[in-house]
């Protein structure tokens, strides 16, 4: 709820201090101070999983430099990793996700979740956290965000969806 983000200072310097910054190709985009200070989405079509993981951590070395050479440096702890606004999103507060369809699973949420569970899995529905899956396609992605690097937490979706498929 935003009256809890408020009181953590989220959205002070709204709508001035906020804005979403992309490639031409929009495949990765910055979206500055919305409910994150700072959120890095990569994306594309397809199941380049290794190209999209690359334009990640090039954007993700891009705004840490850029924040270094303005005399900055992104809210990091040793011990909890990234800090933001979400608890859940300590650690690298990596969401690594795919989109898939899983027609047999629509049809039985208690067996989706406990095979998601089964491989540290998370779905959500076709429009994200707490939607309907549209046409049985889900957006399942690692639950687990500290205690992991950022590779560590792509290759465990990588299995795990894999295995489910």
């Amino acid at each position: 709820p935003m009256q809890l983000l408020g009181a953590a200072g989220a959205g002070r310097d709204w709508p001035e201090g906020r804005g979403i910054f992309h490639n031409e190709g929009k495949t990765v985009l910055c979206w500055c101070n919305e409910e994150d200070q700072c959120r890095i989405i990569a994306m594309e079509d397809g199941g380049d999983v290794k190209g999209v993981f690359a334009r990640f951590c090039a954007l993700s070395d891009a705004v840490k430099a850029a924040a270094e050479a303005n005399g900055k440096a992104l809210m990091y702890d040793a011990k909890l990793g990234f800090l933001g606004t979400c608890p859940s999103n300590l650690g690298t507060g990596l969401r690594a996700s795919v989109m898939v369809v899983l027609p047999e699973l629509s049809k039985d949420m208690r067996r989706l979740n406990e095979v998601c569970e089964q491989h540290d899995l998370q779905p959500r529905g076709s429009s994200g956290e707490h939607s309907a899956a549209v046409g049985s396609r889900w957006d399942i992605s690692n639950k687990q965000r500290i205690g992991f690097s950022e590779v560590e937490l792509v290759q465990k979706m990588i299995d795990g969806i894999t295995k489910i498929i």
